[in-house]
């Protein structure tokens, strides 16, 4: 009886040995399970599970990984969303940690900054060189509140200009840590067209201020003096006020001109026509002031080149303007020709002003068709140029789809080339409204 009691109490030993081992094993694979966010298949049955008593506990653990993984999957995907509209938008947009590590950068920042490749791993520090921006980060990361402030970066060269914003963000790496979102928007294009107005202005004040300062000093000497002043003293004063009143007149008439071709540049009025014609009316209007025997007038024209849409009264002003600074700027000339060349391959008509007078120097040529720019500025006033001209010139060309260059050197004359758009029917684009 002893002997029988001894082998129960023996077999009850090792069955619950064996049970142990089991739940051991089955505890241990449900381990590994939630360590690898997996749900866990046990390889016994459901009846084993609840012998061993933990088939509740498994289907809690898988249920808690299914919800994991759905919201792992759905995070993952809002991720993607997220980081797919940084990318796609313009301004620079960068996350970095509080060692000013960079975290993300999207493609705005890496394409600006790195000629697109990553920024991810570099201090922020040596990606974007800009004490003003340091200075934010600093009162964004001592204050803890978003920052805006216009800085200027020094990159390959060349000073940039953004509005910059930051603020806290939850970190990207390091969940309880916070990182800092930088966002840069690009306003160098702006700053720059606000330095040019500023100039403009500046320009234009200059120019009107003196023959209205010419025409106010005679004029008050006409008053206060008119009895005492000679007659010829009096007609060469009311000589003075009518050259500088023209002179006031063709200053607004260019400006309100190039007014109207900056704020609607649509408003051309194309019609398919012959350009040759254009060219010997030209010519025919300015052989008259020709020093006969000393100076011609040629033209020198692709027969190639047919009927074509362009705007008469306008391409009439770029050609004539030329033609005029031939005579006001260069009155040494013997010969001005009129070139046009037909660009079979480009689909452009090449047109060139040639004259053989005195040239330009090579540092006034990129300057040329600037505003109110002039070589000479004491013969450009003496003759009544007002250094419009030329800006008008090249918006008349780039109005029309064409563009437009100087070529000159110091005694060898000047040579403005334009080209234009060979279409030979009205288009949409140059069609007026």
């Amino acid at each position: 009886m002893l002997l029988l009691l001894c082998i129960i109490l023996f077999a009850c030993s090792v069955a619950l040995w064996l049970h142990v081992l089991k739940t051991r094993r089955l505890l241990s694979d449900l381990e590994d399970a939630l360590r690898a966010k997996r749900r866990f298949l046990p390889e016994i049955s459901q009846a084993s599970l609840r012998i061993c008593g933990i088939q509740g506990l498994v289907h809690e653990i898988n249920d808690i990984i299914d919800r994991h993984r759905s919201y792992a999957e759905q995070n993952s995907g809002y991720s993607k969303q997220v980081e797919a509209m940084l990318s796609a938008v313009k301004e620079i947009v960068i996350i970095f940690n509080t060692e000013r590590v960079v975290e993300y950068a999207n493609k705005s920042a890496e394409d600006t900054l790195r000629n697109g490749q990553s920024l991810k791993g570099l201090r922020i520090e040596s990606v974007l060189r800009s004490s003003s921006l340091m200075e934010l980060l600093d009162d964004s990361q001592n204050e803890g509140v978003t920052a805006v402030k216009q800085v200027q970066i020094e990159h390959e060269g060349e000073s940039l200009w953004f509005e910059a914003s930051c603020g806290q963000v939850r970190g990207i790496e390091a969940e309880p840590a916070m990182s800092t979102l930088l966002v840069l928007y690009d306003i160098t294009r702006l700053q720059k067209l606000e330095v040019m107005r500023r100039e403009f202005v500046a320009n234009v004040s200059h120019e009107l201020r003196t023959p209205l300062t010419i025409i106010k000093g005679f004029a008050e000497t006409l008053v206060d003096d008119y009895n005492d002043l000679p007659e010829e003293s009096r007609s060469r004063f009311l000589g003075k006020i009518l050259n500088n009143s023209e002179r006031l007149h063709v200053l607004v008439e260019d400006l309100l001109t190039l007014s109207r071709l900056e704020s609607k540049p649509d408003q051309l009025e194309p019609q398919v026509q012959p350009l040759k014609k254009l060219f010997e009316e030209i010519a025919e209007d300015y052989r008259s002031r020709l020093l006969q025997g000393e100076q011609v007038i040629e033209i020198d024209f692709d027969d190639a080149i047919q009927a074509f849409a362009f705007d008469r009264f306008r391409i009439n002003q770029v050609l004539d303007n030329l033609v005029e600074n031939c005579f006001r700027y260069a009155p040494e000339f013997t010969k001005i020709t009129l070139k046009a060349q037909l660009n079979e391959s480009a689909q452009l008509v090449e047109c060139q002003v040639i004259d053989n007078g005195p040239g330009i120097s090579e540092k006034d040529l990129p300057h040329l068709f600037e505003r109110f720019y002039r070589v000479d500025k004491g013969r450009s006033r003496e003759r009544g140029g007002t250094g419009l001209g030329l800006s008008i010139v090249k918006h008349i060309v780039q109005i029309h789809g064409g563009s437009i260059h100087a070529q000159s050197e110091l005694g060898q004359g000047t040579a403005i080339h334009f080209s234009l758009p060979y279409v030979q029917r009205i288009s949409h684009a140059l069609a007026p409204l």
